[in-house]
């Protein structure tokens, strides 16, 4: 089977209308919308936050209501987050605890998210030494390192080191799959790039809806 992400009616926002959209493997989409709500869908999908209402999907699964690291969705948030007391390594490899689906090859697996996405050279330094586009691919390797069916990136305003997301989403692919499903959300949408498939969440009017 191959995995997708479906939104099915989410709304995180009294005034929003309900997102349905649908990003097959190997596929991006793009969410526009203004930055509280555009976060807040990012932190619903990847399950820091519940929905309003609607319902979240990967593959056949409803993970609506699962804890993040039972859903097979990797979270890029906004300015990346990197923890500022740990190097790039260790931040890369947090996003492998309590994730029992990497044990197995998790050296592996790891060593090539890093070489794929040009991390090597910054593995011993800290965050703050990093320039925008370094920390926004140790971002992504650490939502990589769990082997998800999902990513959920959230872009903010100011984004910086992004210009090259459409580029680096086929290297952050588990082995022997079809490809991440990758949301994208962003206020401004010359910061999404080549990414064609978009949906504009709509604060009036009709749903905002959209396939991939």
């Amino acid at each position: 089977m191959i995995a997708t992400l479906q939104l099915d009616g989410l709304t995180v926002a009294a005034a929003m209308e309900p997102v349905t959209l649908r990003v097959a493997a190997g596929d991006a989409m793009a969410l526009v919308a203004p930055p509280a709500i555009g976060t807040t869908v990012a932190r619903v999908t990847a399950g820091l936050t519940a929905p309003l209402s609607g319902r979240i999907r990967v593959g056949e699964r409803d993970v609506t209501d699962l804890p993040p690291p039972k859903r097979q969705i990797g979270y890029v948030p906004a300015g990346a987050a990197l923890l500022p007391h740990l190097t790039v390594r260790k931040n890369i490899e947090y996003g492998q605890l309590k994730r029992a689906r990497v044990h197995a090859v998790a050296h592996d697996w790891l060593a090539t998210v890093i070489e794929r996405l040009e991390l090597g050279p910054t593995l011993g330094l800290r965050p703050h030494l990093l320039s925008d586009a370094q920390r926004f691919r140790a971002a992504l390797a650490r939502a990589a390192a769990c082997l998800p069916e999902v990513l959920v990136i959230d872009l903010p305003v100011t984004a910086g080191g992004t210009d090259r997301l459409t580029e680096l989403l086929p290297r952050v692919a588990p082995p022997d799959s079809a490809g991440v499903a990758a949301l994208v959300c962003s206020a401004d949408p010359a910061l999404l790039g080549e990414i064609s498939a978009q949906v504009t969440v709509e604060v009036t009017g009709r749903p905002a809806t959209g396939s991939g």
